[in-house]
């Protein structure tokens, strides 16, 4: 894949593919979180949240095996039951919030062959967090001042990003003056979620 082919592409599984082997894995754990989070039914499903969250967690290596086995057990329970009962739709709901805790980047449900097409929005998740790997952002440490700091760790524990102009202001205030970095935060059509590539640059986070 080419830079041009990166930026234009909407398909969310061939951007993913192009990362295989590219990207860290608590990038990509993350990517499959934020992905299985916008699906429908998420916010009213509160086991699949309960799940995700702790995918979250074991990405930036917060649970223990004992947290991540039991979770996976009680979504398998559940999902066996949903398709007991013929309620595929929630079963397959089920399962993708189960693969973001699985090992060797399994989580990654989206790359079986007979998996549904993801929504062409989710490309926007997969460029927020990776960027454009085609041209990687040197982050000097004095754009890292307490205001930034406290701005980018504020919007990744909360997830909330409605922060992202002023942050782009802290940063050029800083002495940041790359386009890439100041654009992204500022894009109003923007999406952002947790492992903002931005955001993680300032924090340290890969």
């Amino acid at each position: 894949m080419t830079e041009a082919e990166w930026l234009a592409c909407m398909d969310p599984k061939l951007l993913l593919i192009a990362l295989q082997g590219k990207a860290s894995d608590r990038k990509m754990r993350l990517c499959a979180c934020a992905i299985v989070r916008r699906q429908p039914g998420y916010t009213s499903d509160e086991l699949r949240q309960r799940g995700v969250e702790l995918a979250e967690r074991v990405a930036d290596g917060l649970a223990t095996e004992e947290e991540r086995e039991d979770m996976r057990e009680e979504l398998q329970v559940r999902k066996e039951n949903e398709v007991a009962q013929g309620e595929f739709d929630r079963a397959f709901a089920t399962r993708n919030a189960q693969y973001c805790l699985d090992r060797n980047q399994r989580y990654f449900f989206w790359f079986d062959p007979g998996h549904r097409v993801l929504p062409p929005e989710d490309a926007l998740v997969v460029r927020d967090i990776f960027g454009n790997p085609f041209r990687p952002v040197a982050f000097s440490r004095s754009w890292r001042t307490d205001t930034v700091l406290t701005l980018a760790a504020q919007m990744y524990e909360s997830r909330d990003f409605g922060a992202m102009p002023i942050l782009a202001d802290a940063l050029q205030d800083a002495g940041c003056d790359n386009a890439d970095v100041l654009d992204h935060c500022r894009d109003p059509k923007g999406v952002h979620v947790r492992g903002c590539w931005v955001v993680d640059s300032v924090l340290g986070k890969e």
